[in-house]
This record gives C-alpha cells, structure tokens and sequence, in this order.
C-alpha cells in the first residue's frame, strides 16, 4: 500500500457517513472523498487511486446494488469495496460474500463498524511476506489442512477459508450435511489465522446434555450447585485469545442461546454462580447440517443470534456436488489404510468404481472412508467386485454407457501408488552393480520432508502429521540432514 491511503465514500445521504473522516483513528494514513452521483462515482474509479470504496448498495440510479458492484470490480479490480447494507436480510450477505467481500456496515453506518471494517480491508491490502492465497488451480495442493480436493467447489472452498482467516472476528455459520467435514473446515480457519498458536476448542452441542452444556461452556464456582468442589473454567475461558468451535449449534436450548449472545455481544460471560462477568477474546465458529432459518420461524432458535452466528455464512459441497473428488478421496483412504498399516493395497473393479460414483453418498466423504477402512480389512491385497460391496451399493442404477469409460480411470486408483520410489531423483542403475541403499533411502526421506513441508507451507506440526512422524523425530532429522529452509521458494 502507498503512504497515503485514498478512501471514497459514495453515499447520496450527506450525514450517512458524517462522523467517518480524518478524526476517526484508523491506525493508517487516509485522505477522503465523498461522492453523490454515478457520474463522480465513475470518475473517481476510473483513476485507479481508489484503494478503498465505501458503497451504499443503493447508490446508482442506473444500477441495482449487485449488479453495481460487478461494474465496478471490473471497472477498478484493485479497489476494496465495502458494501453498505440494509440490515434484516440475509440474502443480501450471502450475495456480496459471494462476490467475495467479506467486510460490510449496516446502514446507518456506525463510525466504530466503518473503522473497524476499513482496518481489516487495510491488512487484506496490505501485502504479506508469504501470502496463503489460492488463486489458480495449479496452486491448489492435493490437501488443505486435511482437506482433500481439487474440484471447482473444494477451490472454492479454499480460497473462502484463506479470506475468512484473514478476518480475526468475525463469526462463521459452517453449514454442512453430515459427514463433510465441519470440523475439519474450523480447524482449517483457526490454522490460518492470527490466532492459530492459541486453543481451539471445539465444543459438540448435541453430544452434550443440556444440564452439562451450561457448566461445559461457561464454567462454575466453587458452591455453585451440590458437588462444585472448586472453581472450574468452562471451555469459553479455555478458548480465550483462540477459537471455540461450537458444532450443532442448533440444538442448543433457549436458555444457553441467550448467555452466548452476550458473550457475542459484550466479550464476556458469567460461570454458573458468578456474580461478576469476565471479558474474553475469542472468536467463535458454529457449525449446523440444521436449516437454522426454519428453526427461527419456529421460534426455537433466538433470531439475534442467528445474525450475529452468521456474520459469514460458509457452505461446504456434498460429495455427490464434487464426485470428480472421489477417486483422489479413494486413493487417500486406500493409503491410509493399508500402508500406513502394513496392509497390502487393494483395488476395485471398474463395476464396483462406477457404482462409487453414482451412489448417492448421504454419509459423505465419513461415510466413504468408513467404506475403504471396511474394504481394507475384508480385502486387503484383492480386487473388490461389485458383489463385495454391501448390499446398498449394488442397488445403484448405473448407465451402461459408463463402465467402460470409468475403466480407463482405474489405473489412477492406487495401483500406481505402489511405484512409491518415483519421487527419488534419478533412475536407480542396477547394471553398475551395488547400490548405495542408505544413501538412496536418505535421499528419498528427506524429498519426503522437504515436500510435506512444502505442503503445509512450513508448519512442522502439520508435516508430521501428513508424515505420520512425531514432531520432535522430525525436528530431529530435519536438523541431523541440515535442510532447513529447502522447501522455502
């Protein structure tokens, strides 16, 4: 970013954003402008010394809002836009977040929300030494913190998660069917972002009985209730300066909805028999396969924490949206299973492959997996047939004209995998006699390494993941070979 931040404000009311001027602390340099018409709008963009654009989304005369904001991403792409939106209408967030922009104000704008949203666009800006964006396809790795993919939807899915780290509070809605992944998606979020060296906490609403849930998220003091000993810090307390993941958020009672709101809203809360409220930064991340909007109209969930859960609404795809994913999925499983375990590989049949693809998968990529870890035990070192699969799967209508493509796919499923010593560098020369086999198992462990590190952009705790390795054998050997710093571009 230059010196001097250029900031526009196009809004046709002039005390809209009267109080958003050079007094407001913004912790950065900025000069405004404020415009009333599409004409000065237009202008102004068109110098491309725009960096940050507050727009009313009800500002063009020619142009409804959304429609508006795609002329003017194409118009200057290098301008942040912020929207400024009516409140009340989801529809609306789940539009613009879908174009991208992740930090709005509601109208009347708030001087304190409008800094507060111009501060995070600055960082966003603002360029970093190693930036985590996922931009283009050829930069998507086999796996995202866990996360296997590398269909449009999963894209797209990594890039939502790289922008929603970047923001450091804002809540998110994770809506998901059974099985595709929420958790792993938190996980995700809390890793990329500023907050990523402190607690995530998740926490299962549904898993939880509701007498418990209360004492399980805020705590209690000593005398609180027949059996507190002593003082306990609830989860919210542990996740303090971290994330707590709240999963199943829909089935959480009324009463609890309530006491959450407040620490949304105040940055504090109360332990079960406290009288005085203690403040805490964390933020929170909710998960639901629920249709939460229905339970609103039902009045069993709290319509003010629906808003302030769903800030950021992220949608995960079910794998029947992405079954150009499976065979990796598949391949991944088959791995992981078997030799990770010490099993031999097994395969499937092109039958039993395309039966994979056009069953409807209600359990997702869990219920795949629990597929795969059930084949490798039955199967290990075989070819699964159609009639090894279970009795669900062989209902599946498969079109005739299918089986023979997919069996041109079947060399991809895992079979490869057994010429494990491709990534050595260079072919092994048997003809010269003697090999040197510990300095050619070196080399292929420290490849190894040196691409999990990679991956996991130099996390050592992820690359000992992905390795199977503990973190200090890692360290170990990454200091013994003196490699440090090799997976760095």
């Amino acid at each position: 970013m230059p010196a001097l931040t250029n900031i526009l404000i196009a809004d046709r009311e002039p005390t809209g954003l009267s109080l958003v001027n050079e007094d407001l602390d913004l912790g950065f340099k900025c000069s405004y402008r404020h415009v009333f018409s599409d004409n000065e709008l237009q202008s102004a963009l068109s110098s491309n010394s725009i960096h940050i654009l507050l727009l009313d989304l009800n500002f063009s005369r020619e142009h409804e809002g959304l429609i508006l904001i795609d002329s003017l991403k194409n118009l200057s792409p290098a301008t942040a836009i912020i929207p400024i939106i009516p409140t009340g209408d989801p529809q609306i967030i789940k539009d613009i977040l879908e174009r991208g922009l992740f930090y709005y104000i509601y109208k009347p704008p708030n001087p304190a929300e409008a800094a507060i949203a111009m501060k995070r666009v600055y960082e966003t800006l603002t360029p970093h030494k190693a930036s985590k964006k996922i931009s283009q396809e050829k930069d998507v790795p086999p796996t995202f913190h866990g996360m296997i993919g590398t269909s449009g939807p999963m894209r797209r899915l990594f890039e939502l998660i790289t922008k929603i780290a970047e923001d450091d509070y804002s809540t998110v809605l994770i809506r998901g069917e059974s099985g595709t992944g929420k958790e792993m998606v938190a996980k995700a979020i809390h890793a990329q972002s500023k907050r990523r060296k402190e607690n995530f906490v998740p926490v299962n609403c549904a898993a939880i009985p509701d007498d418990l849930l209360e004492s399980e998220l805020f705590g209690y003091t000593k005398g609180a209730f027949t059996g507190a000993a002593s003082n306990k810090p609830g989860r919210i307390q542990y996740a303090d300066k971290g994330t707590l993941f709240l999963d199943e958020i829909g089935d959480m009672k009324s009463s609890l909805q309530a006491k959450l709101l407040r620490v949304l809203q105040e940055k504090e809360f109360e332990p079960v028999g406290a009288f005085k409220p203690i403040p805490v930064d964390t933020r929170i991340l909710a998960a639901t396969h629920c249709d939460l909007e229905q339970l609103v109209s039902e009045g069993k969930f709290r319509e003010d924490l629906y808003y302030r859960l769903s800030v950021i609404p992220l949608k995960i795809p079910p794998l029947k949206e992405r079954t150009e994913d499976i065979l990796q999925l598949i391949n991944s499983f088959i791995s992981t299973y078997t030799i990770n375990r010490n099993r031999e590989i097994f395969t499937f049949s092109p039958h039993a492959i395309s039966t994979l693809f056009y069953y409807e998968w209600k359990g997702n990529v869990r219920e795949l997996e629990n597929l795969i870890q059930h084949m490798s035990i039955l199967y290990t070192g075989k070819i699964v047939q159609i009639t090894d699969l279970p009795e669900k799967f062989q209902e599946v209508q498969i079109p005739d004209e299918i089986t023979p493509h997919l069996e041109e796919a079947l060399p991809t499923i895992l079979p490869q995998q057994e010429d494990s010593a491709e990534p050595l560098s260079g072919n092994v020369d048997w003809e010269k006699g003697q090999v040197n086999f510990k300095e050619l198992i070196n080399d292929f462990e420290t490849q190894l390494i040196v691409q999990a590190m990679k991956l996991t952009e130099g996390n050592k705790k992820e690359a000992a993941q992905l390795l199977n390795l503990k973190r200090t054998t890692l360290l170990e050997k990454i200091k013994k070979k003196n490699i440090s710093g090799l997976w760095e571009d």
